[in-house]
């Protein structure tokens, strides 16, 4: 029994004395010595080597303390970590038994593959493979300059995570934020903090072109995506976005945005808000996506424009400039002089022109307008011009107090002319026929009494309006008029083929274009 636990305490020695030379610093130099004083303590000058596990130092003096397994360094250090990472200071404090080294100087600087640091302390701690610093520093590769107060390079993933005064700069464009994460494989940035803004150069000029605003988001300067589900805000020279989740891709010119977008054009004067919003690149033009709660606002002078449909199709140039645009399904438009809706809009901003499709409907003060398609000529901000083809029909309501007596006026074609967004003139031609009720009004006593009811057939038929409200009308080519009392009239000389009231339809305010209209009309 005796001799078995002898050999035990030996055999444990033994693998003591083992684990303590595996963890052991080895040296050379050329010159060395022990001064009575300090016995534990190896003074190296000249060509003084450290080897330690897969670490190798060089400086041109040392102190050793081999019972303590630690040595300060000194002046020309040159330490290498593994196969890529390099450090250059001026004195080195390293410790064999916690594996933690101390490198400081005028100027440290730490190599890794293509990135650079320049900083004035660092503690290597190789355990965990990390390269710390916490009096500031500056990292750059063949692209990208970032500063902070303090980071930490993780040498296995070649990622750093810098914090305070986080600020990277690329070719590209630049980031600030409180702190950073950066993985200089991928080059990909994830940043936090409420004050993060990060700056997307122009392609051409390299100056500022857009500014995302941020409380966390990333970024990679190789391939300039940039995503962010904090509700980032984004500026442009004339345009402000903002969304709960929003990505982009600056190469392809590809991206996608949800949930309470805002984007607003303060050269235009428009405004959007939607739930979805998608980008896309195709050949030579852009095209975006938007759905779910459309609502598109224009402002000029006093008088608002709003636009709602399921879906709006922007068609672009490479610089993003609107071509064309199309509206799919329920679109509906209010405005105080003006209101329309249809199932199908196409915009052209060439000729400013808008189609109305499938049912199309616009009211203009007092008159209700509908044709298979309507074409609406504008300049940008005011109706100029209106055709409708074919089977134009043209509906007011001559009595507001009943909905018994409309005037109407139908016909193939129309071609109308506008002011401030007021029709005053029309003609309209093929085989055009009118019912037109006659009214003797007393304005003193603000009545009006009914006195007959005019029917008319012509090829042609000229209009004059006032106010947007019908008041005179001119038959041309073969005219055929009678007028009689309301009572010598039936019910279906009193209303023209293919009459439809469709007030119920009208927005009557903003919030109406919202409300989807009867698919069976």
């Amino acid at each position: 029994m005796n001799r078995i636990r002898g050999f035990l305490v030996i055999w444990l020695s033994l693998i003591t004395i083992t684990l303590h030379s595996q963890n052991q610093i080895e040296y050379r130099s050329d010159f060395g010595k022990i001064y009575p004083e300090n016995p534990n303590d190896i003074v190296l000058v000249d060509n003084v080597v450290f080897t330690h596990k897969d670490m190798t130092m060089y400086c041109d003096s040392a102190i050793y303390n081999q019972k303590e397994n630690y040595f300060d360094a000194f002046n020309n250090i040159k330490m290498y970590q593994g196969d890529s990472v390099s450090l250059f200071g001026d004195v080195l404090h390293y410790d064999g038994n916690t594996k933690i080294g101390e490198l400081d100087g005028r100027q440290v600087v730490m190599r890794d593959n293509d990135v650079t640091m320049h900083t004035d302390y660092l503690i290597v701690d190789r355990n965990l493979n990390t390269v710390s610093y916490y009096s500031s520093a500056t990292i750059f590769n063949s692209k990208d300059t970032l500063r902070s107060k303090e980071g930490v390079y993780f040498i296995d993933d070649e990622v750093f995570r810098f914090y305070h005064s986080v600020r990277l700069n690329s070719k590209d464009g630049k980031l600030i934020a409180d702190s950073l994460f950066y993985n200089t494989k991928t080059e990909e940035s994830e940043f936090y903090g409420n004050s993060a803004v990060l700056v997307v150069y122009d392609d051409t000029t390299r100056t500022d072109s857009s500014f995302v605003i941020s409380p966390y988001g990333k970024y990679n300067s190789k391939t300039e995506e940039i995503y962010s589900d904090a509700r980032p805000e984004i500026y442009t020279k004339n345009t402000f976005i903002t969304a709960d989740t929003l990505y982009y891709d600056k190469k392809r010119k590809n991206g996608y945005a949800y949930n309470n977008i805002y984007v607003a054009d303060t050269v235009e004067k428009i405004w959007l808000n939607c739930n979805a919003v998608r980008l896309n690149t195709e050949d030579t033009l852009s095209i975006a996506f938007i759905t779910d709660s459309l609502l598109v606002r224009q402002t000029e002078k006093e008088d608002t424009l709003y636009f709602h449909a399921d879906t709006l199709r922007i068609v672009m140039d490479t610089s993003f400039e609107v071509k064309e645009l199309f509206a799919y399904a329920h679109c509906k438009f209010y405005r105080n002089d003006m209101q329309g809706a249809c199932e199908y809009a196409y915009y052209n901003r060439s000729d400013s022109s808008l189609l109305m499709l499938k049912r199309p409907v616009l009211w203009a003060e007092e008159s209700q307008m509908t044709a298979d398609t309507i074409l609406l000529i504008t300049d940008e901000k005011n109706v100029k011009e209106l055709y409708m083809r074919p089977n134009t029909f043209i509906v007011q309501n001559s009595d507001t107090n009943t909905n018994d007596f409309f005037n109407q006026i139908s016909g193939k074609n129309l071609t109308g002319y506008f002011e401030r967004n007021k029709i005053y003139y029309a003609e309209i031609d093929g085989n055009t026929r009118s019912v037109y009720y006659i009214w003797d009004e007393n304005k003193k006593q603000k009545t009006k009494k009914l006195t007959g009811v005019n029917i008319g057939l012509s090829k042609a038929m000229h209009l004059y309006f006032k106010g947007g409200e019908l008041k005179k009308m001119v038959a041309v080519k073969d005219p055929e008029f009678y007028m009689d009392a309301l009572k010598n009239i039936s019910d279906e000389e009193r209303q023209l083929r293919g009459f439809i009231y469709l007030e119920s339809d009208r927005p009557k305010q903003p919030v109406d274009i919202y409300i989807n209209r009867f698919v069976g009309i």
